[in-house]
C-alpha cells in the first residue's frame, strides 16, 4: 500500500479524493487542510508521496513544496491544482515539483490519472535514488582505491584521475594534474607511441609495464591495463585504464636476478662440494653397516644378557628358598639342642649361632628386596598411596597437602616409607608422632618426614644412608636410597638431635605432578 498525505483547504474535496484513492485498494490516505498541519504530521509520520492544492490560506502549496525539500528531502510532490497559470507551473517546477496535474470534473478520471502519476513519481523516486546510490559507491571505489584510475580525452589530456595518483607521483592536488598531456608523465615519449599503437590495434591492453616521471624527476615503474574509449558515434573519444606502482616488484626482480647470478656461482662451487661429499657419503654408508652389525651383535648379546638374569634371578630365588628352609631347620634343630643341654656355655654359644641365623636370614630377606630393584619401569605414584596406614598404639601418623601429588619412581617405592616407618619405630625412642608434609622450593618438590623422637647425631647424618651401618641389619636406610636413585631422587637427613629425626625427599623438576587442585603441574 503507498502511503499518500494530501493537503488541500477544500474538506470536501479531501474527503473525496480520500474515497477515491482507497477505493482502488492502492492506497491509504490522510489529509490535512492547511499546510502547517501537514509539517506536523510529516514529523510524526513517513510517506511515499505529497498530493498539495496551490491556493491555500497563509501557506499556498510551492512555498509547502519548499519547506517539504528543505526538511524531508525528495518526497515526491504532485501539486494539484485548478490553477493552469503557466507562471505558477514554472515556479513549482523550479521549486522542486515532482509531478503538476491539474483538477478536473470527472472524478473517475481524476482519480486514475492521481494513481498514475503516483506510481510514476515513486518509480522516478526509486530510480534516481538507486542512480545515486549506484554514483556513491563508484565515487567510493574510484576515490578510495589504491591503484590509480585515469580518463583522457580524444587529444590525451588528462580530464580525470583517482586521488591515489598524488601519492604515486608526489604531486599536491589534482588541480595540479587536471589539464595536463598525458605524454608529460612518460618518461620516454617514443614508450608512449608504441603504448597507443598497440592500444588502437588491440583497443585493450592488461597489465602492460612503462615508466612515468614523478613531479621530483624520479622514475617509477608501473603496470598499466588500459581501454579505447569511442563516443556515440563510435569515434575515438580518449583513454580511460587503471595503472599500478610496481617498482618494488621491479626492485625485487633485480636484485633476485643477481642473487640468481651468485647462486649460479655457488652451484658451481657446490656441485664440487658434492662430488667430495658423495666420496664422504659412501664411506659413511659403509660405517653405517658396520654400526648396523654391531648394534644387531649388541641386542643378540643384550638378549642373552637379559635370558641369564632371568636365570640367575630364578636360580637365586630357588636358592634364596632352600637356604631359608635349611635356616628354618637348623634354627628348630638348635631349639632342641638348648632344650636338652641348657648349661650355660652351651646357651651362650647357641645365643651366638641364633643371632648369626637371624643374621643370614634377614640378608637373604634383603637380596629378595633388592632383586627386584630397577627391574620395572619406574611409575607415576601417588604419594598418599606410598605411606603406612597402620594403626600403632601411641604413634600417630598425620599427612598434610599430599592428595593429587604424584612422583615418578620405581614401582617398589612403598618400601621407602615402610623402612622409614621401621626406622623410626626401632631407633626413634618415645616417638608419639609422625608428620609427612610435601611443599615446593625453587627446582625441588620436598617431601619430609618428622617425628618428635631422640634424633638422630651429626656425625651420622651420612653414615646411615651406607649399607651395614646401624644397629639392626643396616640395609633399611641404604635401601631406601638406592630406591630413590633410580629415578634422580635423593633424600638426606636435616633433623636436630634431641628434637626428633626429619628426612627430606627431594623430588627434580620433572619427576613430579600436581593436579589442579593443588596447584600448576
Amino acid at each position: 500500500m503507498i502511503s499518500v498525505l494530501h493537503v488541500d483547504d477544500e474538506k470536501g474535496l479531501l474527503e473525496a479524493v480520500k474515497l477515491s484513492l482507497e477505493d482502488t485498494g492502492v492506497c491509504t490516505v490522510d489529509t490535512a487542510v492547511s499546510a502547517e498541519l501537514a509539517m506536523e504530521m510529516l514529523r510524526s509520520h513517513t510517506y511515499d508521496a505529497i498530493i498539495s492544492d496551490y491556493a491555500m490560506p497563509d501557506i499556498n502549496g510551492i512555498e509547502l513544496l519548499r519547506m517539504v525539500r528543505e526538511e524531508f528531502g525528495e518526497i515526491p510532490f504532485i501539486l494539484y491544482t485548478v490553477i493552469p497559470r503557466e507562471d505558477v507551473l514554472i515556479e513549482a517546477i523550479n521549486s522542486g515539483v515532482t509531478f503538476y496535474l491539474q483538477k478536473g470534473t470527472e472524478q473517475g478520471v481524476q482519480t486514475a490519472e492521481l494513481i498514475h502519476v503516483i506510481e510514476q513519481a515513486l518509480t522516478r523516486r526509486t530510480a534516481e535514488q538507486a542512480l545515486r546510490e549506484s554514483e556513491n559507491r563508484y565515487r567510493t571505489i574510484i576515490e578510495n582505491i589504491i591503484d590509480v584510475y585515469y580518463r583522457t580525452d580524444s587529444e590525451g589530456t588528462l580530464i580525470y584521475a583517482s586521488p591515489s595518483v598524488l601519492q604515486m607521483l608526489g604531486y599536491d592536488s589534482l588541480d595540479e594534474l587536471i589539464g595536463k598531456r598525458n605524454g608529460e608523465f612518460w618518461k620516454e615519449p617514443a614508450e608512449r607511441d608504441i603504448f597507443m599503437a598497440l592500444l588502437k590495434e588491440k583497443k585493450e591492453v592488461r597489465d602492460y609495464e612503462v615508466t612515468l616521471l614523478t613531479r621530483s624527476g624520479e622514475t617509477i615503474y608501473v603496470a598499466v591495463s588500459s581501454r579505447i574509449c569511442t563516443d556515440e558515434n563510435g569515434a575515438f573519444d580518449g583513454v580511460e585504464g587503471i595503472f599500478r606502482d610496481i617498482s618494488e616488484r621491479k626492485k625485487a626482480e633485480a636484485e633476485l636476478k643477481a642473487k640468481n647470478f651468485e647462486l649460479a656461482e655457488m652451484n658451481s662451487e657446490l656441485s664440487d662440494t658434492l662430488k667430495k661429499l658423495t666420496t664422504v657419503q659412501t664411506e659413511l654408508a659403509q660405517r653405517n653397516q658396520d654400526l648396523i652389525v654391531r648394534e644387531e651383535s649388541q641386542k643378540r648379546s643384550a638378549a642373552a644378557l637379559k635370558r641369564a638374569n632371568k636365570q640367575l634371578n630364578l636360580l637365586s630365588s630357588i636358592t634364596r628358598h632352600d637356604i631359608l628352609n635349611q635356616i628354618t631347620a637348623l634354627n628348630g634343630y638348635l631349639t632342641l639342642v638348648r632344650d636338652e643341654l641348657p648349661d650355660g656355655i652351651t646357651t651362650r654359644y647357641l645365643d651366638m649361632l641364633e643371632s648369626v641365623a637371624g643374621t643370614i636370614e634377614t640378608q637373604i630377606a634383603f637380596t629378595r628386596v633388592y632383586q627386584d630393584l630397577g627391574s620395572q619401569e619406574p611409575q607415576w605414584l601417588e604419594i598418599s598411596s606410598l605411606i603406612p596406614h597402620i594403626t600403632i598404639s601411641g604413634l600417630t601418623i598425620t599427612e598434610s597437602d599430599l592428595h593429587g601429588i604424584r612422583i615418578y619412581a620405581d614401582p617398589i617405592a612403598g618400601k621407602v616409607f615402610e623402612n622409614l616407618l621401621d626406622n623410626t619405630i626401632r631407633h626413634g625412642g618415645t616417638v608419639s608422632r609422625i608428620e609427612v608434609t610435601v611443599h615446593k622450593e625453587p627446582g625441588h618438590l620436598i617431601i619430609t618426614w618428622d617425628d618428635n623422637g631422640v634424633g638422630i647425631p651429626a656425625s651420622e647424618k651420612e653414615l646411615i644412608f651406607q649399607r651395614g651401618y646401624g644397629k639392626n641389619t643396616g640395609f633399611g636406610l641404604f635401601l631406601v636410597r638406592e630406591i630413590l636413585a633410580i629415578t634422580g631422587i635423593t633424600i638426606r637427613e636435616i633433623g636436630t638431635e634431641g628434637n626428633g629425626a626429619r628426612f627430606e625427599i627431594l623430588v627434580p623438576e620433572g619427576g613430579y605432578q600436581i593436579n589442579q587442585t593443588n596447584g600448576s603441574t
